[in-house]
């Protein structure tokens, strides 16, 4: 094999023939460089705490903030039981849409009530009677100005039980009626009290002009181009690529400093990691674990994080959860649930999936809250014992095939996956083998977002998973786990127990806080111990935003987007002459 000379070598050939050396004498060779500096994070930016510089300054207005987000939105009209999950809500509340009041971010963990476009409010004292006052001068997207009619529009499409609007619905089962006495009057009449009763109606109802949603619910063209009365207005959406808004300059309050904002659908989390190195978003959320530990290191190749990025750890209040299908036979033995929720190998999971970033849960409810009971104690992993439980139900191996039957039915089923998420690639091969060992097989299905969605609300699945996701802290449950939501709710897993109907029934009437945390936790102790749901994690936000970002700071409302501004990009520095 030929040799090629090194670039110093041939430096000093050339030095050499220019006369530059002698034959007694031997060239200096150049110093080898010295190797590259690593920048150290600081121990803030490990745990994720944005630094104070972060929050201070002169707002600047202008630029546009780019944000990753992982799911498309099947539509973007929130009262739609389609078009209602989470990662879309964060970035229309309280940008596009607004609703009548609005949580308090300085008021965490309590997160009380502040009018938004509702300027006042009178509670009768027997939370039988709410008058809302409106807010003079606020106009929609479309010119339109908003009155009491557009409240009244917005509540007639929710009430309307042809419509897909279950979810809103279970909020008003109690409401007698509804009056818009005048245009900037709102009145409710209940027919008992509901503990969330006002919270619900100020805080869950985005308001839209009620020229918008006169039609067929499901192909209005507000689901697609949405109109409301923020400080954003939607401009286009380019399916699987991007949802832009832009600064609404009519804004009735004060205006947001960005001049746009643009919302890049990246499903693929490596493909939005390699886009984030690059620089492509001012804002990247869902980091994965495995990518935001290894960023951690003290190495050249992560000083584009340390340096150009601060990240952001905060718990939000979300859960995930296995949930076994009760319309098939072999999951309405509690029994089978708790046997493969033991088989379930929490630590290695926490280690080797969650780099020990989620927070173990088994409660449906806020984790700072006191409707969670502490004394309720994750099920070991155990499959000595699962296998034992098994066999009480029944299951056993009678033809020697290795997998377990009843009454001639091998223990077979099948797992639906979103092929998007990458914790899911891992875990459910790892169960599958940990079912496998037990004698349960475990066959694996993909479905994209709007398939698994209907997949899960038509309960046709036999296991499934989902996070649930509340931007607020107070949560009435009723629509998850009573039994009258499994037909058009979100009890997906159509799970029945008079006795936690009874609770959550219960729940909804009793306005004394302590008391209503005691029946909360009734309710977290039953339905754990009946395996609702095999509960994972309480799962943060992994986010990073670029460090000339400023005003952002989390919340369980997420990020007030109306506060965001950009810094100016530091001068470039000259290069050396």
């Amino acid at each position: 094999m030929r040799s090629h000379p090194t670039v110093a070598a041939l430096a000093v050939v050339a030095a050499l023939a220019a006369g530059g050396g002698c034959k007694d004498k031997k060239p200096a060779l150049a110093p080898a460089p010295e190797p590259q500096k690593a920048l150290r994070p600081t121990e803030a930016w490990l745990r994720g705490e944005l630094p104070r510089e972060a929050n201070e300054g002169v707002p600047v207005p202008g630029g546009t903030l780019t944000v990753r987000v992982q799911t498309e939105p099947t539509g973007l009209n929130r009262l739609h039981d389609q078009m209602i999950e989470g990662t879309m809500a964060k970035y229309t509340t309280g940008t596009v849409y607004e609703t009548l009041a609005e949580l308090d971010r300085s008021t965490h963990p309590r997160y009380e009530l502040k009018p938004l476009l509702a300027e006042s409010w009178d509670l009768s004292g027997d939370h039988l009677t709410h008058t809302v006052h409106l807010r003079h001068g606020v106009k929609f997207h479309d010119g339109e100005a908003f009155t009491s009619a557009d409240v009244k529009a917005v509540l007639d499409v929710v009430m309307n039980p042809k419509n897909l609007t279950t979810s809103l619905r279970s909020y008003f089962l109690d409401l007698e009626k509804y009056e818009a006495p005048d245009p900037f009057t709102v009145v409710l009449h209940w027919k008992k009290p509901y503990f969330l009763s006002f919270r619900n109606f100020v805080t869950a109802l985005p308001m839209m002009p009620a020229s918008a949603l006169k039609g067929d619910f499901n192909t209005l063209p507000i689901n697609r181009a949405p109109i409301g009365t923020g400080p954003f207005k939607f401009v286009n959406w380019e399916a699987n690529k991007a949802i832009v808004f832009a600064r609404n300059d009519d804004y009735w309050g004060p205006k947001a400093f960005l001049d746009g904002l643009v919302v890049r659908i990246v499903k693929d989390h490596t493909v939005a990691t390699q886009m984030w190195e690059r620089g492509e978003f001012d804002l990247m959320t869902v980091i994965q674990p495995g990518v935001w530990r290894a960023i951690e290191a003290a190495d050249p190749k992560n000083d584009w994080a340390i340096a150009g990025y601060n990240r952001i750890y905060f718990p939000e209040n979300i859960y995930s959860w296995i949930g076994w299908n009760e319309e098939r036979p072999m999951f309405k033995d509690r029994r089978v649930r708790t046997a493969l929720a033991m088989l379930f190998p929490y630590e290695q999971v926490a280690k080797n999936i969650d780099m020990n970033l989620e927070l173990p849960t088994t409660c449906p409810y806020y984790r700072e809250s006191a409707s969670c009971d502490p004394a309720v104690a994750r099920l070991p992993y155990d499959p000595p014992a699962a296998r034992r439980l098994l066999a009480e139900a029944g299951w056993k191996d009678s033809n020697g095939d290795g997998v377990l039957d009843k009454d001639g039915v091998p223990f077979k089923f099948v797992f639906l996956v979103n092929p998007h998420s990458v914790k899911m690639a891992k875990l459910v091969p790892l169960l599958q083998e940990e079912y496998r060992k037990a004698g349960v097989e475990l066959d694996i299905e993909k479905a994209e977002t709007a398939v698994y969605m209907e997949r899960m609300r038509s309960h046709d699945f036999d296991v499934a998973t989902l996070l649930w996701s509340s931007q607020d802290p107070q949560q009435d449950q009723f629509q998850v786990f009573h039994s009258s939501q499994a037909a058009g709710g979100s009890n997906y897993v159509s799970y029945k127990s008079e006795e936690v109907d009874r609770l959550l029934e219960q729940i909804r009437v009793e306005f004394e806080a302590d008391a209503r945390a005691q029946l909360e936790r009734r309710v977290h102790r039953l339905v754990y111990q009946d395996q609702v749901y095999d509960f994972m994690t309480n799962r943060p936000s992994l986010d990073a935003v670029k460090k000339r970002v400023r005003g952002l700071s989390p919340s369980l409302a997420w990020y007030d987007l109306r506060k965001v501004w950009l810094a100016p990009e530091p001068a470039p520095v000259p290069a050396p002459q």
